[in-house]
């Protein structure tokens, strides 16, 4: 598989990494590496859409300046490039996220993971909102859901915090392959991986992950809940301040109950009970 890499620089200091990521993530990029001075963006060469690029360029030179390079690169050359980069991610004081290469860290949680062009390292604001917000729910013996597992950091957690049978699904082929590997690291079980989108989706569930995008989360919110169980919680991240409203209206309209909202740098998570 080739994937195209956008490579973008920024000569002053601001959220910018966050809204390129924001833009890209509706136009089908998937794997971020944020630099010194800007943001890495990776798509698979066979969903590439230069008319589509051109149009979030030109939305973006309207808000800031930056430079930016386009190259394609073999999705075996992605894991030399993150592990010169990669260092331990904190979640908190209880849960760290570690590559095989590191040091065996003391603490209660602790996560294994090789991303292998799969976004959810623990390092984007996202995966760490919703990593941070699943330490207030009960997992014991439920039925869990990731959606856009990436990978499956999300449904890693939840089966260390005792959750029972947990379902991830991606659209992409690398990231359930990449789910896997990370799945038998962690040596946990009971964790089952689909490729697909939303209808994969089988089965009644207590909690459901979805660390995806704004326009995914408003098209495919009404297929979570038809399977969510009563009393479930929902954790919707992925987007950014100005989202909010549109995702809150949306999902109290469909009948569930707001419970928090937090944010990180701009991105933000909401979380439901149904």
């Amino acid at each position: 598989m080739q994937y195209i890499e956008l490579s973008f620089t920024f000569p002053d200091e601001g959220p910018f990494a966050e809204i390129v990521i924001a833009k890209l993530n509706e136009i089908g990029f998937e794997s971020y590496s944020e630099t010194e001075n800007g943001v890495d963006a990776y798509i698979q060469n066979n969903i590439y859409n230069q008319g589509k690029i051109d149009e979030v360029i030109s939305e973006l030179k309207n808000l800031f300046n930056f430079d930016f390079t386009t190259k394609n690169i073999k999705k075996e050359n992605w894991n030399k490039q993150w592990e010169e980069n990669f260092d331990p991610v904190k979640i908190n004081d209880k849960c760290y996220i570690r590559a095989h290469f590191h040091d065996k860290i003391d603490c209660d949680y602790e996560i294994i993971i090789t991303p292998k062009m799969s976004f959810g390292t623990g390092h984007h604001e996202t995966t760490f909102l919703m990593m941070n917000e699943m330490f207030n729910l009960d997992f014991l013996d439920k039925n869990v859901l990731d959606m856009g597992c990436g990978t499956a950091v999300l449904a890693i957690l939840a089966k260390k915090l005792g959750s029972s049978y947990t379902l991830g699904i991606d659209i992409d082929d690398w990231c359930c392959e990449n789910s896997l590997e990370n799945i038998s690291l962690n040596k946990v079980s009971d964790v089952k991986i689909k490729l697909g989108d939303v209808s994969q989706i089988k089965g009644d569930f207590d909690v459901v992950l979805a660390n995806i995008n704004r326009n995914i989360l408003l098209t495919d919110l009404e297929k979570y809940i038809d399977n969510m169980n009563k009393n479930s919680d929902l954790l919707l991240s992925g987007f950014l301040s100005e989202d909010v409203k549109i995702i809150r209206e949306k999902s109290e309209g469909l009948g569930l109950q707001f419970v928090s909202h937090k944010n990180k740098n701009k991105w933000n998570l909401l979380h439901f009970r149904k």
